[in-house]
């Protein structure tokens, strides 16, 4: 979050800091399903509990994991991280969003 605007003069007088808890954003498109944009978050994460943007709730937070063995598909590539969380789709019309920049 730009701290040099007047979003960050507002921050400053509610003393809270300008940062974002480690996400990844995620666009699920199934045919027969609504498509579905969010954000999954990294559990135990710095700044889960006070994201500036108040986006993080207990649905959208993932299991985050280190592994040491080899990847299943890359084999060795030292240690490597998978992020696990359930997206639950509606049924409906699928479609994808078109992008505002071409």
């Amino acid at each position: 979050m730009p701290t040099d605007t007047t979003v960050g003069t507002l921050l400053k007088a509610q003393d809270r800091h300008p940062y974002r808890p480690a996400h990844v954003h995620v666009l699920a498109h199934k045919p027969g399903f609504k498509t579905l944009i969010n954000q999954t978050y990294v559990d135990e994460t710095d700044y889960l509990t006070s994201d500036v943007q108040f986006g993080v709730t207990k649905a959208l937070i993932g299991t985050l994991e280190k592994h040491s063995a080899p990847h299943p598909t890359d084999g060795e590539v030292g240690e490597w991280f998978s992020l696990t969380h359930t997206l639950t789709l509606e049924p409906g019309e699928s479609r994808l969003p078109i992008p505002p920049i071409k």
